[in-house]
């Protein structure tokens, strides 16, 4: 190796050294979650809620709050569909994670998608992503959630 080459790949180096290290710490997580609708214990000013219980890894352990802040009609070509739009919290022992909640349901099932918001306590600094699928009966959601969340 020259001299300049090896003056070239120190100088890098060092440059890179130099930077802000930003690691992220990222976990598959995956946890049960039960809802049903409310209209008592929801949040101040609510008249109904969804609340829930979620039993899960890394720390998704706790209750669960939802309302819906934006919906539409049935989708044409899918009867019965309901697309809805809302703030999602999860109220874990270590925090809390908000998440944006896009999702849809048809008779008999559900499915959204949660992308964290915001985040408190032994969460906060978190991002990520997670899927929630599963079914509705009787007034009761029973849903997986799969996803990824990422800790600074």
């Amino acid at each position: 190796m020259s001299h300049a080459t090896s003056l070239a790949t120190g100088a890098l180096a060092l440059a890179l050294s130099a930077l802000p290290v930003h690691a992220t710490d990222c976990k598959a997580v995956h946890a049960e979650l039960i809802e049903m609708g409310a209209t008592t214990e929801c949040d101040p000013g609510e008249t109904s809620c969804f609340l829930g219980v979620i039993q899960g890894n890394h720390g998704l352990i706790g209750t669960t709050h939802f309302k819906a802040d934006g919906w539409t009609s049935a989708i044409p070509t899918s009867p019965g569909s309901f697309p809805y739009s809302g703030v999602f919290e999860y109220r874990l022992q270590g925090g809390t994670i908000r998440m944006r909640e896009t999702g849809v349901t048809v008779p008999g099932v559900v499915t959204a998608h949660h992308r964290v918001i915001d985040a408190s306590g032994a969460f906060a600094g978190v991002t990520g992503d997670v899927f929630v699928y599963g079914t509705r009966a009787n007034g009761v959601i029973t849903t997986q959630v799969d996803g990824t969340l990422c800790f600074e």
